[in-house]
């Protein structure tokens, strides 16, 4: 396993493991609420099983464990999403310590899991990334046309995303030999809020490396945590609205 594969390997490995940890916090929190809403015997043929109950699951209307759901959904949708919000926050301030190096990487080489023609039609379909994405960028004419300019951080990217359907490689027309933007005061606002996710593969020579790697695991974490949250949140709607 080379270097590339191997750094791969082991955040998805971290990931796995931060996520497992995320629930278990979550679900103590949440678990925390029931003791506010014991069961007042509503129904004389509740096939509840009590000792395996579950904040997901369908209670009947009378039942006061609906009252920890409800709870349970204030709790996601107030408190911990105000503090996973919070430390997007300082995340994105930490991006701020950095400035670009102008190496050119991320216009000479974007990606998306999009083709072109996809893109296309999300952008007619109004999607607002989509739209500016294709106002900037033109598709390399093949895969080994953007691996001649750069070799390594294509195969890091294709590695990176080798479990989904597939990556396209763009370029920005507009930059130049010396890495400078011919349109710099009018380049759109996702050139100028790039990078905003520290878990976007980066080149190695990007000048916002330290920040990726000094707040990767936290956002790793919080990516965890948005994903646990938004599912709980559905599911506990679902459960309250039968």
């Amino acid at each position: 396993m080379n270097t590339l594969q191997f750094d791969i390997h082991k955040t998805r490995k971290i990931y796995r493991e931060l996520f497992v940890k995320a629930q278990e916090a979550i679900d103590f929190k949440l678990y925390a609420l029931k003791k506010t809403s014991l069961c007042n015997h509503c129904t004389q043929n509740c096939e509840i099983d009590f000792n395996s109950i579950t904040f997901l699951q369908t209670f009947p209307k009378t039942c006061n464990f609906r009252f920890w759901q409800e709870a349970a959904l204030n709790e996601l949708e107030q408190n911990i999403s105000r503090d996973i919000f919070l430390k997007i926050q300082e995340i994105n301030s930490k991006r701020n310590e950095c400035s670009c190096a102008c190496c050119g990487s991320c216009c000479n080489l974007a990606s998306s899991e999009f083709s072109w023609d996809e893109l296309l039609e999300k952008a007619q379909n109004g999607d607002k990334f989509a739209e500016e994405f294709t106002q900037i960028f033109i598709p390399y004419d093949s895969v080994d046309e953007a691996r001649d300019i750069y070799p390594d951080y294509v195969s890091l990217v294709e590695k990176q995303f080798a479990d989904d359907k597939g990556i396209h490689f763009f370029h920005c027309p507009k930059i130049g030999s010396d890495n400078l933007c011919s349109d710099y005061d009018n380049r759109p606002q996702i050139c100028r809020d790039f990078p905003n996710n520290p878990l976007v593969v980066f080149p190695p020579v990007c000048a916002f490396r330290p920040w990726k790697d000094e707040v990767e695991i936290t956002a790793l974490l919080l990516h965890a945590m948005v994903e646990i949250v938004a599912f709980y949140k559905e599911r506990l709607r679902s459960a309250l609205n039968s």
